[in-house]
């Protein structure tokens, strides 16, 4: 069907960076000090501090929302499932499709290459929308629907909701 699918998206703890706390019920992501005790495994995120969404996709249009905190340095997009986990996000982001706030305030298109954008306002309930076959994916700010960044892309393999988080004052928050 052609509809959009709003999707209950949880965090996936086993693929979380160290540096990332998941809350019991998924749905929130603060930063730690880095001192969880957690298994390096082929799924988690060492060189970024980076989480995936439990749930990918490889067909449709799902659509998903999310709240950030007062801080900097957060992100959030899509990631394919071949993402580079061990490596800087800088070797990452070929495979990320992501709108990050800096430690500036600045947004950036986050992809190869990274590009700055222009935002009028400082969105903080944000829509994720991933339009599968069409290869995009579209970010709105929620609070009056209007479009902040559109990617094309083309996608082969498995795409997952993407986060990541590098400040003590942010946190991003899944909206059920």
């Amino acid at each position: 069907s052609d509809t959009q699918r709003r999707m209950k998206v949880t965090l996936d703890p086993e693929t979380a960076s160290p540096y990332l706390i998941v809350s019991k019920d998924r749905k929130t992501v603060r930063l730690g000090d880095g001192q969880g005790k957690l298994l390096d495994t082929p799924k988690r995120f060492t060189g970024s501090p980076s989480v995936l969404g439990c749930q990918g996709f490889t067909a449709g249009r799902h659509y998903w929302e999310l709240e950030v905190g007062d801080g900097d340095s957060w992100a959030v997009g899509v990631a394919s499932e071949s993402v580079r986990r061990k490596d800087s996000l800088t070797m990452a982001m070929g495979k990320i499709w992501a709108l990050r706030r800096d430690w500036n305030r600045q947004y950036t298109a986050l992809h190869m290459p990274p590009t700055p954008l222009a935002l009028k306002e400082e969105p903080r309930r944000i829509r994720v929308h991933l339009d599968y076959e069409a290869g995009q994916v579209t970010f709105y700010n929620v609070e009056n629907m209007t479009e902040i960044l559109q990617f094309k892309a083309s996608f082969t393999e498995k795409v997952f909701p993407y986060f990541w988080l590098w400040s003590q004052e942010s946190y991003i928050q899944l909206c059920a």
